[in-house]
């Protein structure tokens, strides 16, 4: 537009020097008897090239502003113009833009129809926040879960009010990102979930209620602890009374004992597994003390010092770490290393045992290697998970439970630590253990 008033502007300035050239020319040659008529033509003239002028070009030009404006407005309806023009063009280009920004309009309020549709139908709380801290869009379970209908465009402080939820919002608010927690909020559990996006920077919530899962999975933990409690003593029972007629046995029926014992030990095995594992996660304190680490190492290889030297294997012991102390629960911690260590020398038939200590600014760093088969690939994701076994048949024939390495990592979380496995079959195994120099009280 400003280019086209600039051009009708010129355009009158060069009609306005051409009819004072013109005047001048005429006052010279014309006689004045003559020279009204001549004004009152060339007025006429003007008045009608004024005309002619505001109704080819300027008219034409409005119109086709107000069609944009109409556009620009959101209204695409229809566009009016005059056919045969020689600006008819740039009118069927401009309804031709109007009709496709109308079928991309219906197709994005479509796809927003589909989108709140979507969000609606879901039963967990959803909602998405700007940058702002102002709720753009939110379904009716968050509305119920804050007992609140009309809330767009309403700030979150305005609107939560458990402290727990707050807590998590306000903390992303400050510094967006994206994670998932798990929270409980008055006897309910929840996972709750934050998206954040840079391009639009907006971040999407969502409450997953788990209670459900948390309540079956106490009392499968229960079931399992009771369980576990019933067979102990009976187990213990059988094998008591095995052992005492055993000797009075001989042969065919010996034998029969031994492979009755061998399952009952076991038995018994599984279900010690399974207390321990259920008495650490009721029960996750711990009795943390000063510990040397060189005596912690020491007094658990004597266990295996006979088993190693039967087996023809090398023992290796590197410390290459400066501290000599730590701060763990002694008899805990010794399960974990026991475990490791043992499954080593079971699964270790040539080649040597490597136990390496070091340490970083804030944990201490144990490795235990072994130069056995080795661990195919994708068993690694699964190896720390309840009765998983890689090979099961020589696990039996180890009398392995699938519980030891479960029942490790429960150990090490609870001491803030962390345990990995690295292995490569027929090249060996390694477990990683890090473990904090300082021991929260």
């Amino acid at each position: 537009m400003k280019l086209i008033n600039k051009a009708i502007r010129t355009f009158s300035l060069i009609l306005i020097l051409y009819a004072i050239m013109v005047f001048v020319l005429i006052i010279h040659v014309i006689p004045f008897t003559s020279l009204l008529l001549v004004i009152v033509l060339i007025t006429i003239a003007a008045l009608l090239i004024s005309i002619f002028y505001s109704y080819t070009i300027i008219k034409p030009v409005e119109k086709l502003n107000k069609q944009i404006k109409k556009i620009a407005d959101g209204d695409f309806s229809e566009l009016k113009f005059p056919a045969n023009h020689e600006y008819s063009h740039l009118f069927n280009n401009l309804d031709t833009i109007s009709k496709k920004l109308q079928k991309y309009e219906n197709k994005l309020s479509k796809q927003k129809e589909g989108f709140y549709a979507i969000i609606e139908s879901i039963k967990e709380a959803i909602w998405i926040q700007d940058e702002k801290g102002l709720i753009k869009t939110y379904n009716t379970s968050f509305a119920n879960l804050v007992q609140q209908d009309d809330i767009k465009n309403q700030y979150f402080w305005n609107v939560i009010r458990n402290k727990e939820i707050y807590d998590i919002v306000d903390r992303n608010f400050k510094k967006p990102d994206s994670r998932t927690e798990e929270i409980k909020s008055d006897l309910r559990h929840f996972l709750f979930s934050t998206s954040y996006s840079d391009f639009s920077k907006e971040t999407v919530f969502i409450l997953y209620d788990i209670t459900e899962f948390r309540q079956l999975e106490i009392m499968k933990k229960d079931f399992v602890l009771s369980v576990s409690h019933e067979l102990r003593t009976p187990l213990t029972s059988i094998k008591g009374y095995l052992e005492t007629f055993e000797d009075d046995l001989d042969g065919e029926q010996k034998n029969y004992v031994e492979i009755i014992k061998r399952n009952t030990d076991r038995l018994i095995h599984i279900v010690n597994d399974l207390l321990t594992l259920s008495r650490l996660e009721h029960d996750r304190s711990l009795e943390n003390e000063n510990i040397v680490i060189a005596d912690f190492l020491e007094n658990i290889l004597k266990i295996f010092s006979h088993r190693i030297h039967a087996k023809g294997l090398e023992l290796k012991i590197e410390q290459n770490s400066q501290k000599t102390l730590m701060q763990a629960d002694r008899f805990k911690l010794e399960q974990v290393f026991i475990n490791l260590i043992d499954n080593a020398v079971k699964y270790t038939d040539v080649g040597e045992i490597n136990i390496n200590i070091d340490n970083d600014e804030t944990n201490l760093i144990f490795k235990i290697s072994d130069s056995g088969n080795g661990i195919a690939e994708e068993h690694l994701p699964r190896l720390f998970e309840r009765f998983y076994v890689v090979d099961k048949s020589r696990s039996r024939r180890m009398g392995g439970t699938g519980l030891g390495l479960s029942i490790a990592k429960h150990i090490i979380n609870l001491h803030n630590g962390t345990i990995e496995v690295e292995s490569e079959i027929s090249k060996g195994t390694t477990f990683i253990i890090r473990l904090p120099i300082e021991q929260d009280e």
